[in-house]
């Protein structure tokens, strides 16, 4: 098994027990860098095996409460477009379409 494999399980078995790490948990948990670290979460993340948010990572979510929520969002999408506001506008479908790249994974 490589560095990069080990370190790649230490940060998913952290996240599957806590449900959410920091970045500079993980780096504890790992004795990797800060670049490092997100590198990995980069590339983990990319797989589907996690999800990115500010300051860390946590789960994957489920992908049917992706598509739950992709269904929710877009259900608002006329009433949305009704209004005229097209930056609400931009950031739902680029949220929807997010979702649908993860869902593909």
């Amino acid at each position: 098994m490589t560095l990069s494999t080990q370190r790649h399980q230490a940060i998913l078995d952290l996240v599957a027990e806590r449900e959410y790490a920091t970045i500079g948990e993980i780096q504890a948990a790992t004795g990797a860098s800060a670049s490092t670290v997100h590198r990995d979460l980069a590339h983990l993340a990319g797989r589907g095996a996690l999800a990115r948010i500010r300051g860390g990572v946590t789960r994957a979510a489920d992908p049917a409460q992706e598509v739950t929520e992709l269904h929710r969002r877009l259900a608002r999408l006329p009433q949305v477009l009704q209004t005229g506001d097209l930056a609400t506008v931009h950031r739902m479908l680029t949220q929807a379409l997010h979702t649908c790249e993860r869902l593909q994974r």
